[in-house]
């Protein structure tokens, strides 16, 4: 019996299907950004996606820049607890701008740092769902940082709409032709 792992593979379909799993998340998170509630459901589905990654991550003990992608999570996690909030005090009726305008700015940088991130790195299934993520928080950001410039300029808001969503494509069509299993720890031989 071989102690060698033989190299783990996704089928071409497996990869289409993660693919445009992700694409419909990056593309239903960047048009439900009309109302409070629609940004309060994309932020709980954004939480539950950052936790459930980070549980993945706990278990993953040969990454090395393990510490980079708990960075990325917790700038989601910024993006999400700013959106939460805004769109809680939004329906509530009160204001919140003057505490959070100034954050904004830098967790879209830190968003969008995380999204160049993977397209360094292997395309595997986590980094497709860590770049799915931070490109969610990135756009969430930049909508709110817009929402709070009261910006009326609707055409302009529609032109960056557009850009994202073709920008947002690119990743995951990386993905569908390069991806692959994370891979596996060889067995360290035994040495008595």
């Amino acid at each position: 019996m071989s102690d060698q792992t033989p190299p783990r593979t996704l089928r071409f379909g497996q990869r289409i299907l993660l693919a445009l799993a992700c694409q419909l998340w990056l593309w239903a998170s960047l048009w439900a950004e009309r109302s409070e509630f629609e940004s309060i459901i994309v932020s709980l589905v954004q939480l539950a996606a950052v936790v459930l990654i980070s549980l993945r991550l706990r278990h993953m003990k040969w990454i090395d820049d393990r510490w980079v992608r708990v960075a990325i999570l917790l700038v989601v996690v910024l993006v999400v607890a700013i959106d939460l909030t805004i769109s809680g005090r939004e329906l509530a009726g009160l204001s919140v701008w003057f505490s959070t305008v100034k954050i904004i700015p830098v967790a879209v940088f830190l968003a969008f740092a995380g999204v160049v991130y993977c397209f360094f790195k292997t395309p595997t299934r986590m980094m497709l769902l860590v770049y799915t993520v931070s490109f969610v928080a990135g756009m969430r950001a930049i909508a709110l940082m817009f929402s709070g410039q009261s910006s009326s300029d609707s055409g302009r808001l529609e032109t960056l709409t557009v850009v994202e969503a073709l920008v947002s494509t690119i990743y995951p069509i990386v993905f569908m032709f390069r991806g692959r299993y994370s891979p596996v720890m060889k067995p360290v031989p035994d040495k008595s």
